[in-house]
């Protein structure tokens, strides 16, 4: 029996090393990944914000328009019960920035529950 303990214990010592060294290599490879991201950022011109979907300058209780009716000119900020005029129709024909929709394309996979 006390040899079995003295494994057991063995053994999560080597765990409990393994644990730190691979928390340690996740986050040099974190930083790796970071810095690549900000550099094709930068190579891009992409800012957080439109990496993120925020407006520059709007308050986080303020949320900027994104969709705007065509027919009445009202707009949309994409939260909160759809308005009859979009409800249940393609929101992206109703983009204001034709732009945005291939960013609210691409921060829907980035962001999904998934990733």
């Amino acid at each position: 029996m006390a040899h079995q303990g003295i494994e057991i214990a063995q053994l999560r010592a080597q765990q409990e090393a393994l644990n730190k060294q691979l928390a340690e290599a996740k986050e040099r490879e974190t930083l790796l990944v970071l810095n690549e991201i900000v550099q094709k950022m930068g190579e891009y011109r992409i800012s957080v914000s439109e990496l993120t979907g925020r407006k520059v300058g709007v308050h986080a209780n303020e949320l900027a328009a994104k969709y705007r009716d065509p027919v009445s000119g009202s707009t949309w900020s994409g939260r909160g019960r759809a308005p009859a005029w979009i409800a249940g129709k393609d929101r992206n024909e109703f983009l204001m920035d034709k732009r945005a929709a291939s960013h609210a394309r691409a921060q829907a996979v980035l962001f999904s529950e998934g990733h």
